[in-house]
């Protein structure tokens, strides 16, 4: 991009930002949301919040039923716990076992 234009696309970026309520602001051309939307994702990149917003766009996607499920297996009694223990202890064994 050549300077004037960057400079024009400056100079319209301000005009937006500086627009009074109500303004139509909606009717950009694309290079002035191409430029508004670079703009956003520096000022995110440069504060702790946008920081914080990029790590948690990053994170997996929470699973109720999965969550729902662990719950459940939490709140059983005890001995319910010693059983799945030794279904998993003997899944292990015999894996190793098996890899012989």
């Amino acid at each position: 991009m050549q300077t004037s234009n960057k400079t024009e696309h400056t100079n319209r970026y301000e005009e937006l930002l500086n627009a009074p309520d109500g303004a139509d602001v909606f009717f950009l051309e694309e290079e002035d949301t191409d430029m508004l939307v670079e703009r956003l994702f520096d000022s995110m990149q440069s504060s702790p919040l946008g920081r914080l917003l990029s790590v948690i766009s990053t994170l997996p996607e929470v699973r109720v039923e999965k969550v729902e499920r662990a719950r459940r297996h939490i709140d059983q009694p005890e001995e319910c716990w010693d059983v799945r223990m030794d279904m998993a202890l003997d899944r292990v064994l015999e894996e190793l076992i098996i890899e012989d």
